[in-house]
């Protein structure tokens, strides 16, 4: 920068740049107390007026909160430490806020004949040699979700086109070439290894919350949940066991009993039917409808979610895929209703239970 900069540009210029800059602009002297922000620093930071930070301490405005460490240190070190740090991407917290901002933040140490672009009664510190500083910040936090939702979505799908291929294979091989003939129990054993695989990927390598894959309910949601599921579920209840009453009275032999099914199988399809909805809703639906930005995204999620898992139950045969489609559609229509996995897992239990004692 030119000592003939103020020469050659005025005030007024200056500030009309900086006022039009979509970067924030602040500027401190050698006390570290803000002298200039334009109003593009104040929508980042989220400052009502200019009244509120110019003349006060950055440090008591913005390094109070003990969960920026990052943000915290990069400006502790050239404050107090006079040292010109490199443009940063920094995590940034507001208060006792949940949501995270991203900000790059490039840093500019002022020198002694560069102080009175800025102000012209700034001090030099001896102790530092900090004669103040001009910090340009640029909100990355829309490139930054942008950038993880990609990412997130790229390991999840293939997770699930991993997992599904080692699973149709698996059968295959045991199947038609070795021709092992295993029990249905084996197979959604299978199932359920190959969705804690999955459950590791999400909680590990992306940024999905337990909240995001319907593991915590909204707490205005719980009543609606319990209502509802209940109420579906005596309504599916009900038409399951007046069907197959229906067509014993046509002639139509399905089983050599009415319904069968066991005390210890009502236990143990518990934990199948939550691995399971897990599976479908928390991984797969979620998945593609991030991945789906489309007219009728929710519609489309539900159907191709339907599909994969009906795949998933093809060693079981035809009519029982079809079945698992059609009660997958059901319950994918509940998740997003609901937004959390446990009406689903319920109705998955108790009709899905229920049907493979009445049909399969």
């Amino acid at each position: 920068m030119s000592p003939q900069f103020p020469a050659t540009i005025s005030a007024d210029q200056k500030n009309m740049i900086f006022e039009n800059m979509s970067d924030g602009v602040i500027t401190l002297d050698s006390d570290g107390t803000i002298t200039y922000c334009n109003s593009a620093s104040l929508e980042i930071l989220r400052i009502s007026s200019k009244k509120d930070i110019l003349g006060q301490s950055f440090k008591e405005l913005f390094m109070n909160n003990k969960k920026n460490r990052a943000f915290n240190k990069l400006f502790r070190e050239s404050i107090d430490k006079g040292k010109v740090m490199p443009k940063t991407s920094i995590r940034y917290r507001f208060g006792k806020e949940k949501e995270v901002h991203y900000f790059n933040i490039d840093i500019s140490l002022l020198k002694p004949s560069q102080t009175e672009l800025f102000d012209p009664d700034a001090d030099y510190n001896p102790d530092t040699g900090f004669n103040g500083m001009v910090i340009l910040i640029e909100d990355d936090t829309d490139k930054y979700k942008l950038r993880q939702h990609e990412h997130d979505c790229a390991f999840i799908f293939a997770g699930l086109i991993l997992c599904i291929s080692v699973f149709l294979m698996t059968w295959s091989l045991l199947q038609f070439t070795l021709h092992i003939y295993l029990k249905s129990s084996v197979y959604t054993q299978i199932i359920e290894c190959i969705t804690f695989l999955l459950f590791l990927v999400i909680v590990f390598m992306t940024s999905f919350s337990m909240r995001d894959i319907g593991l915590i309910p909204r707490k205005n949601t719980i009543k609606k949940t319990i209502v509802e599921s209940l109420s579906i579920a005596a309504v599916a209840s009900c038409i399951l066991l007046l069907s197959k009453a229906i067509l014993m009275l046509l002639g139509y032999k399905i089983k050599d009993y009415y319904i069968g099914g066991s005390l210890s199988g009502v236990y143990t399809y518990v934990f199948t039917a939550f691995v399971q909805e897990f599976l479908a809703r928390g991984v797969i639906q979620t998945s593609v409808k991030s991945l789906m930005k489309i007219r009728f995204q929710k519609f489309f999620s539900i159907f191709l979610t339907s599909l994969l898992f009906s795949l998933m139950h093809m060693p079981f045969g035809f009519y029982f895929m079809m079945s698992a489609f059609l009660l997958s559609m059901a319950l994918g229509y509940v998740y997003e209703r609901h937004q959390n996995l446990w009406g689903c897992v319920f109705l998955h239990w108790c009709c899905g239970y229920l049907a493979m004692c009445l049909y399969f």
